[in-house]
């Protein structure tokens, strides 16, 4: 065997030692644990109190097709939709935070970037609503308006746009949606923040004045540039976890863009006892 030189030794130690570190770095990456793995063949069931429910006798007469898995927290969440076998019609789109999702959450109310989470969606579900993703901005400490929002709490932004259209959305208000593109009762026009859009109220909504019902939830519109970019189900943390059940319908416009395809009526919130995960879904589809 040839004889190595000193330089050649020196080389293979370094050599070795970043291979160890590398071994190492590897070594302590923390995997999800084994119960919060999601199974790809499952069908996701909405509850008996929602009206897609209702009229489908069979629930489960549907195929679930799931997209890619995100992590936020100690756990995960991706996004999903039910689609009917009969007539291939959307019965539901939603979210499925796994349990351990909802713990170990970012703090600091200023890191907009480790609060932001973009759910892509499966191409079927593309195809037959108006959905691009989904994107759940985390509020560690809510928002404003104070005694109101300022709770911790999810924003969960169904767009229409692009990643790309949403990243470039500016903090300046733009023009309203022109007459019947938002439901009659959202004249409340709340915050525009810059990478989501500008927010809509309905002033009936429970946790508003004069009523201040402490929020749990609520459904808001969102727009840029004279269209409707999103809809948005609010959610506070502690009601997830709290695992209430929640069938509520959602005000409806009159003129819809884009046109010719499936929307929502209904949101709907709930919890499944045995593994423990949260589950938000728009369902209930019209053509429109």
């Amino acid at each position: 065997m040839k004889q190595l030189n000193r330089l050649q030794i020196f080389l293979l130690l370094v050599a070795a030692i970043v291979t160890m570190q590398a071994c190492q770095k590897d070594s302590v990456k923390t995997p999800l644990a084994t119960e919060e793995s999601f199974d790809d063949a499952a069908t996701i069931t909405v509850p008996s109190t929602s009206t897609v429910f209702r009229e489908n006798t069979l629930k489960t007469d549907c195929n679930t097709f799931y997209g890619p898995t995100v992590q936020i927290g100690n756990g995960h969440a991706r996004s999903w939709i039910n689609i009917s076998r009969s007539d291939k019609k959307p019965l539901a789109i939603g979210i499925e935070f796994s349990r351990s999702s909802l713990q170990n959450l970012p703090t600091n109310p200023l890191d907009f970037a480790a609060s932001t989470f973009v759910l892509k969606l499966h191409p079927k579900a593309m195809e037959i609503t108006p959905f691009d993703h989904i994107t759940i901005n985390w509020e560690p400490e809510g928002h404003e308006p104070a005694g109101i929002y300022d709770v911790p709490h999810f924003d969960m932004h169904f767009y229409k746009i692009s990643v790309a259209a949403q990243l470039a959305i500016t903090p300046f208000p733009t023009t309203a949606p022109a007459p019947g593109y938002l439901p009659a009762s959202y004249v409340i026009e709340g915050a525009t923040v810059p990478q989501m859009g500008t927010h809509w109220l309905d002033p009936s909504s429970p946790e508003l004045p004069p009523t201040f019902t402490p929020f749990t939830h609520t459904f808001i519109y969102g727009s840029n540039n004279g269209q409707v970019i999103f809809l948005e189900p609010m959610i506070t943390r502690a009601f997830l976890l709290g695992g209430s059940t929640v069938s509520k319908a959602i005000p409806q416009p009159i003129h819809f863009a884009p046109a010719n395809t499936f929307y929502p009526k209904e949101y709907n919130i709930w919890k499944t006892a045995g593994n423990g995960r949260s589950y938000v879904a728009l369902t209930n589809f019209s053509w429109r």
